[in-house]
């Protein structure tokens, strides 16, 4: 800087947008080094939020989370090829960011606790949770209740913007800042590199991708019965409902995995309706030859089928289930339950 008296300083979170005084035109003599025999107190410039950017790395990981967050609330699943391709081009058209505006964008974002679902997704929302959750609790998006998943990606983007204030680690002053965009970013001004186009490589992406399995619970990969790996954001989707969608392409396997798993887990038997329901959807033929199906293949030989007194079909697995017992469940769940005051 020309001016040797001054230094700059990042604004603190509390404030700090007003320039330091100027004691001359305050009325106040500045001593010299004559008078003093020292040299006189350097005076901070404190550099204000629309100038300051946050981390660019931290930035580009909550860019990173909300690019999955958006697959999850799709109810689609991604690969790491998807995801990162879908990061790099996100992140090419997307500036540096401002503490300013992560200020800004927590300021307007609503508060979840007061925010009601439309009542036309609750509706929407109850029918599938109730038909879901008869055969697995947990295997709903969002089992608790209707219009959770939205407060969930409120909560989840609350906190991620929060993370972005964190004086240590997530701010910069716009000298630095530049350097922590691309390193092909030349040695220039805040504007000019709010303008510059991003050249994201995909070693960085994946790399931040590392970092964030290793950091975040909530960004979740699993392998699934055909040896691939697929992501989603726990907020948005259950890992449960994750491994259900991740078996759409083997209807045989999906039937299998509901029944063992809950066979397993739980344990009881699935009611054959539930399968008409999302995520499921099969036709009623569809789901018969299905069945068909798995009763020949000697794959699929401990999937059976008991019904309750009151016809109810409910299938389960001999691999965790005798035949009593699972019919002892089966009628408890079908007619017990009701029964019971």
């Amino acid at each position: 800087m020309s001016n040797q008296n001054q230094v700059q300083m990042v604004a603190p979170l509390g404030g700090g947008d007003h320039a330091a005084p100027n004691l001359e035109q305050a009325g106040h003599a500045v001593p010299n080094v004559e008078q003093t025999g020292h040299a006189p107190e350097m005076q901070p410039t404190v550099q204000c939020d629309d100038t300051v950017l946050v981390n660019q790395r931290s930035a580009d990981k909550v860019l990173l989370v909300e690019t999955l967050a958006d697959f999850s609330s799709d109810e689609r699943l991604v690969t790491v090829e998807e995801l990162l391709a879908a990061f790099v081009e996100r992140a090419a058209a997307t500036p540096p960011v401002t503490v300013a505006q992560v200020r800004e964008e927590l300021e307007s974002l609503p508060d979840p606790r007061f925010e009601g679902p439309d009542s036309q997704a609750v509706a929407a929302d109850m029918a599938r949770i109730k038909a879901m959750e008869k055969a697995q609790p947990g295997s709903a998006p969002d089992p608790e209740v209707p219009g959770l998943r939205k407060t969930r990606r409120l909560l989840s983007r609350r906190e991620l913007l929060t993370s972005l204030l964190h004086p240590a680690e997530a701010l910069a002053a716009p000298e630095h800042a530049v350097e922590q965009v691309t390193e092909s970013v030349p040695a220039s001004g805040p504007e000019q590199v709010a303008a510059a186009p991003r050249m994201v490589e995909a070693a960085y992406a994946a790399a931040l991708l590392g970092e964030l399995l290793a950091e975040n619970d909530e960004v979740t990969v699993f392998t699934a019965w055909d040896g691939k790996e697929y992501y989603h954001y726990r907020p948005q989707m259950s890992s449960l409902y994750a491994r259900i969608l991740s078996t759409g392409n083997n209807r045989m396997v999906q039937v299998a995995s509901v029944v063992r798993d809950s066979s397993r887990d739980y344990p009881r038997p699935v009611a054959l309706e539930i399968f008409e329901y999302p995520p499921f959807l099969f036709e009623a033929e569809a789901l018969q030859q299905c069945l068909r199906d798995m009763a020949e293949n000697p794959e699929y030989e401990d999937i059976r089928f008991t019904e309750s007194s009151v016809g109810t079909v409910y299938l389960y697995s001999t691999l965790y289930l005798d035949e009593d017992y699972a019919a002892f469940l089966a009628e408890n769940e079908d007619v017990g339950a009701i029964a019971s005051p």
